[in-house]
């Protein structure tokens, strides 16, 4: 199960830790999740975090909503202007293509040579 942040807020019990939409809260205090939950700033799903599991691919990340497209770029330590959709997609093409030149030639992603 994920607890999802739907709706900003800043959360008393952790040191007025800021927490975003799309950001996932933790489980671990299952009557505080249920008071989030009815006052509108927690969803709760059965659903695993996918955005975590692996990396987006283009299109992907170009059809999410602007605030988890914010968060993936925070999640990948992406900085730049995110402020319209256009400039986002760029960073994120950016960071793919980064990382193809990377990984490209005769080298693994694991650093062994081929020979």
């Amino acid at each position: 199960m994920v607890a999802k942040v739907i709706q900003d807020f800043r959360e008393r019990y952790q040191n007025m830790k800021l927490y975003r939409i799309g950001d996932t809260y933790s489980l671990g205090d299952a009557e505080r999740v249920e008071y989030l939950v009815s006052q509108g700033f927690l969803k709760v799903s059965e659903e695993n975090d996918v955005l975590d599991k692996k990396e987006l691919t283009f299109e992907e990340f170009a059809a999410l909503a602007a605030p988890e497209q914010k968060k993936v770029l925070n999640d990948l330590n992406i900085e730049g202007d995110d402020s319209n959709a256009e400039k986002r997609e760029a960073l994120y093409k950016a960071h793919l293509e980064n990382g193809l030149k990377e990984n490209d030639g005769n080298v693994n992603a694991d650093g062994n040579t081929d020979a």
